[in-house]
């Protein structure tokens, strides 16, 4: 598992953390701001995390056609 793959674990971790701890009905609405405002740039991080794995899939795809094609052609 790369760097990456754990920052983006630990990320969802902390995110699955918040939910829970923002689904109790005893949070205080400062401190229920602050977990929020915390999930918002956990998620943010997520989703760049997650569009530079489908960059690098999309990249090593396309290589893969290219040297189908390539192939295809000799």
């Amino acid at each position: 598992m790369s760097k990456e793959d754990k920052k983006l674990e630990n990320a969802l971790q902390q995110l699955e953390e918040i939910v829970d701890n923002l689904s109790n009905k005893e949070v205080d609405v400062e401190s229920g701001l602050e977990k929020f405002k915390e999930g918002v740039t956990l998620i943010k991080f997520c989703r760049g995390q997650l569009q530079k794995a489908e960059n690098e899939f999309e990249k090593l795809k396309s290589e893969i056609e290219v040297e189908d094609n390539e192939y295809e052609e000799q």
